[in-house]
């Protein structure tokens, strides 16, 4: 089964993202995480398949939480997303697989879920 993980410390945004997510990919399992740390600890417990990660976050911002993950040898996807249009070629340089401002849409979580998750193995 496909692990997504959310790592978003807005409840609205990250219930939001969970539903969108759910309907893009409703054979996933999707964990939700409310700050960097607390989604690095369910990469090392359980591993995933892609992050969607808020940037601005308590304990662990999104960049850290992305290079905490590839210190640990992971190479999955890596989304964040950010109101701040400050920060993107910030995040570019920071290696991030892709970058969209929020507030998104269904429709652009879909597309992100379609482009990002990786195809389940058919064994």
């Amino acid at each position: 089964m496909q692990h997504i993980i959310i790592a978003e410390d807005e409840d609205d945004v990250r219930e939001f993202l969970t539903r969108a997510i759910q309907r893009a990919a409703p054979a996933a399992k999707i964990s939700a995480a409310t700050d960097g740390s607390e989604a690095l600890a369910i990469v090392l417990e359980r591993g995933c398949d892609l992050i969607i990660s808020d940037q601005r976050m308590p304990y662990m911002t999104g960049v850290e939480l992305l290079n905490a993950v590839r210190e640990h040898g992971y190479t999955f996807p890596f989304i964040i997303i950010s109101a701040d249009v400050t920060v993107e070629q910030m995040l570019q340089d920071a290696g991030v697989s892709a970058f969209f401002y929020k507030p998104l849409s269904m429709r652009q979580i879909r597309e992100i879920v379609e482009a990002w998750l990786p195809p389940q193995n058919a064994f």
